[in-house]
């Protein structure tokens, strides 16, 4: 039996941008205010008749084929399943934070509730009992479409080969994501795709060079949680420097 390969399908043509699937997602995950899992970006621009317009782009997790939060993260934590899906093991999740400038989607964010990493997880639990994600069930205007894209009968199967579906991929930030658009031949904006963060060097130095060595025991273990602690502590100064500085500007 083919093990399923799980992608979301966003038609950007139907989204009305009616919240339902943050309320639902909200609603599933507890989540804490001030964050979310999932959202819909507002995209405004001027058409070729110079009329103002809006786009719609639905956005969570990925779930990349090489996801680079998989590869920042010291303690494991962060792992994909054969099916695709990419999660975090909050009993091992350390929250040092290393994995979230490595995510060009910006869909990672630390809880202050748990101090864990949380994103999207297209709800494994849900689809683990063969039911769809909380915002794919509540979606009024159906653009969401969730399904095995490795099962040729399924939904997501046959619109994959129906209709042109774009990937945020750009020649930088190229990772295989498994969630797919339907803009009806429109270009994409910029707003909308990936970017590397700025931060992620630092990341990825610590990745490079101290994931070897954790693999060594307790001790390797301590010391890349020693200095993602520095990292966090040098971030947090540089963000009140210039909070500082902005606030002697005014």
């Amino acid at each position: 039996m083919m093990v399923a390969k799980y992608v979301m399908l966003a038609d950007t043509t139907r989204c009305i941008n009616c919240k339902a699937c943050e309320v639902a997602c909200r609603a599933e995950w507890d989540t804490p205010m001030g964050f979310t899992r999932d959202w819909v970006k507002e995209v405004e621009y001027v058409n070729a008749k110079g009329l103002p317009e809006v786009q719609l782009f639905p956005g969570r997790c990925q779930h990349c084929d090489d996801p680079p939060c998989v590869e920042a993260c010291p303690s494991g934590a962060s792992w994909k399943r054969e099916d695709g899906i990419v999660l975090v093991d909050h009993e091992t999740c350390s929250g040092c934070e290393l994995c979230v400038p490595a995510c060009p989607y910006e869909a990672r964010w630390l809880n202050p509730v748990t101090n864990t990493i949380s994103k999207c997880t297209f709800c494994q639990p849900r689809i683990d009992k063969g039911l769809e994600p909380a915002c794919v069930q509540t979606c009024v205007g159906h653009a969401l479409i969730f399904g095995d894209a490795n099962d040729p009968n399924s939904v997501v199967s046959q619109l994959l080969k129906e209709k042109e579906w774009q990937r945020l991929v750009t020649d930088e930030v190229n990772i295989g994501p498994n969630h797919y658009y339907f803009t009806d031949g429109k270009a994409i904006p910029q707003e909308v795709m990936p970017k590397r963060n700025e931060h992620y060097l630092a990341g990825t130095v610590i990745e490079k060079v101290l994931n070897p060595v954790a693999k060594l025991g307790l001790g390797g273990m301590v010391a890349v949680f020693a200095l993602a602690g520095v990292k966090k502590l040098v971030d947090r100064r540089k963000q009140v420097g210039i909070q500082e500085g902005n606030h002697e500007q005014h």
